[in-house]
């Protein structure tokens, strides 16, 4: 009969539970046990914390890939900043205006209509008047501007000019206009006519530009009344500065010698700069500028001559006529003949309104039938050779509209037409060299272009000159 072992069992209290082992008699006590147990849960914790594929992955926890650091401020960023990045760009105030002139504009409806304030307008034209007239403004021309909507300023105006670029531009508080002037190259051009019915269409034909046939006009208004003194098969020789602007003719320049023939007799104005002025002079050197022009009206026809005895259309009677009358538009400027003073303007009986100026202790010119005077005209108001004293009318005793013009010397009446003034200063002797080169110069370039007539006066300027008319 087998025998049973003897077996006793370890009671461990888990709880209210107790847990038994039956002693198999192996040399381990509870307390071995307990140790062993230790050493298993120290061996496991320090196997885990030196693995590298654990080590990597704390490494990889630690220290996150670009991506996802992006993606992690762009979660911790505020709502605000986000909203802020998504949302409009902030409005901007500057109002960049590009307009082109259309027929009938002005300035002021050009920029009214696009929403510039009235003050803002007259500031602009202000500030430009002194370099620029912005009435002149001519269809097809484009202007550009900057308006400032939250200060209600413009900062900015620019325009192209015939000869240069109108920039006008806010500097502090305030608008500053100027030009820049663009650069030219110039070439010599030649005008050569005979008039039949008058120097306007002779020199049109001719294709001289009509700004410069006023031009000629003027240089030779001392010598040639072109109102009565002009005939026809009279002749003309110009030669005039033409500009290009990029290749293609912009605009003339100036005359730089001119010649015309009248009644016979040749007249020659030459181009010519001393003491930082530029003049016109003849083949002499002296200057065409004299002290009196020739006749006060650009445009005018005469009507009446200077008479002591003339048929008076509206009294019925011969009586003297001791001045002359040019028949024009109402409306026509009237230009004073000299630098003076005006001794008198206002309302003088059959003159009608009357202007008087005295021009030195010996000379005196006076003006009548005006239909109104010019601004800022009055007694006592110096005048320079040339100025607008008034405007042709019918004021008094006249038949219709046109200028009664008087001359007296020494406070009697003399014939405006047959008088003979003073030149004023001519070239300086220390300058006769090269305004003889110079003339020269231009007389070979109009003979070059085939010029006939008139005569140059190549036998008054020197001797090789005078080989080139043989």
């Amino acid at each position: 009969m087998l025998k049973r072992k003897n077996t006793s069992f370890i009671r461990l209290p888990i709880g209210r539970k107790s847990f038994s082992a039956r002693n198999t008699g192996h040399p381990f006590s509870i307390r071995h046990l307990l140790s062993m147990a230790a050493v298993a849960v120290l061996v496991s914790y320090l196997t885990f914390r030196n693995s590298p594929s654990e080590e990597l992955a704390f490494s990889n926890a630690s220290e996150p890939s670009p991506e996802d650091a992006a993606a992690m401020e762009q979660v911790a960023a505020p709502a605000g900043e986000a909203k802020a990045e998504e949302g409009p760009a902030p409005r901007s105030y500057e109002q960049n205006i590009c307009a082109t002139v259309e027929k009938g504009d002005n300035l002021y409806d050009l920029l009214k209509k696009r929403g510039i304030p009235s003050p803002c307008i007259q500031e602009l034209v202000s500030a430009t008047r002194p370099v620029y007239n912005l009435a002149r403004l001519q269809q097809g021309q484009v202007v550009t501007l900057d308006f400032d909507e939250r200060d209600g300023k413009i900062n900015r105006f620019e325009t192209e000019l015939a000869d240069s670029r109108l920039i006008v531009q806010r500097q502090d508080e305030s608008l500053t206009a100027r030009k820049e002037i663009f650069e030219y190259n110039t070439r010599h051009q030649l005008a050569v006519g005979t008039i039949k019915d008058s120097l306007f269409l002779a020199a049109d034909a001719a294709g001289l530009p009509a700004s410069l046939t006023m031009s000629l006009a003027d240089i030779f208004a001392w010598d040639i009344d072109f109102h009565v003194d002009i005939r026809t098969d009279d002749s003309f020789a110009v030669l005039y500065e033409e500009r290009y602007l990029k290749g293609r003719s912009s605009q003339p320049g100036r005359i730089l010698a001119a010649g015309i023939e009248n009644k016979g007799k040749s007249y020659w104005a030459f181009s010519f700069g001393q003491d930082g002025k530029e003049a016109y002079y003849d083949q002499d050197g002296r200057a065409l500028r004299k002290a009196f022009l020739k006749s006060p009206l650009k445009y005018s026809r005469i009507s009446s001559t200077f008479s002591h005895r003339r048929f008076h259309p509206i009294l019925k009677t011969y009586r003297p006529h001791l001045g002359v009358d040019y028949a024009a538009p109402a409306g026509t400027p009237i230009r004073s003949i000299g630098d003076g003073k005006i001794a008198f303007a206002g309302w003088k009986s059959g003159y009608g309104r009357y202007i008087k100026i005295k021009h030195n202790n010996t000379y005196a010119s006076t003006y009548g039938h005006l239909k109104s005077f010019a601004k800022g005209i009055q007694r006592g108001k110096h005048v320079r050779q040339g100025d607008v004293i008034g405007y042709v009318g019918a004021t008094g005793l006249a038949t219709g509209p046109h200028l009664d013009f008087r001359l007296l010397k020494n406070e009697q009446f003399i014939n405006p037409l047959k008088v003979n003034f003073p030149s004023a200063d001519p070239v300086a002797k220390e300058e006769m060299t090269e305004f003889k080169k110079q003339v020269e110069q231009y007389l070979l370039e109009i003979k070059n272009g085939k010029a006939v007539s008139p005569a140059p006066p190549y036998q008054l300027i020197s001797l090789q000159m005078a080989q080139l008319s043989s």
